[in-house]
């Protein structure tokens, strides 16, 4: 029998509820699992690697759809499909630069505000 991981290892390595990765699965994001004798779900270092980039790619704001068809772009064998592919990466790229922007003027205002001692702008009357 391969080695590979179980559902409990699987849901500490990857951060993901069991819930999450059932329904991955049935909707076809993971492909379908290796099962021991017993039934038990028995995933590979490839489902691994396959449930940290759908948690990646949600906290960039891809929906799960949006993730369905990058993972369909990104294993076909189509120069035009990987250009598709290349360029939703380049645009998430952007968008997490914009949000890097927006956090670091965040952080230096709280910064700001704790070392100067001053209350946060924010005026009650």
């Amino acid at each position: 029998m391969t080695k590979g991981f179980t559902m409990k290892q699987m849901l500490e390595i990857c951060g993901i509820t069991e819930d999450a990765v059932r329904y991955y699965e049935k909707i076809g994001l993971l492909p379908p699992v290796e099962r021991k004798p017993n039934g038990h779900r028995l995933y590979s270092l490839a489902d691994k690697e396959t449930l940290l980039s759908i948690k990646c790619f949600k906290k960039i704001g891809m929906t799960l759809d949006e993730i369905k068809l990058f993972h369909k772009l990104q294993n076909a064998d189509d120069t035009a499909m990987s250009k598709e592919v290349s360029l939703q990466l380049q645009n998430y790229q952007l968008k997490i630069k914009d949000q890097q922007q927006q956090l670091q003027q965040i952080w230096d205002l709280i910064e700001t505000k704790l070392q100067s001692g001053h209350k946060v702008g924010i005026r009650t009357n």
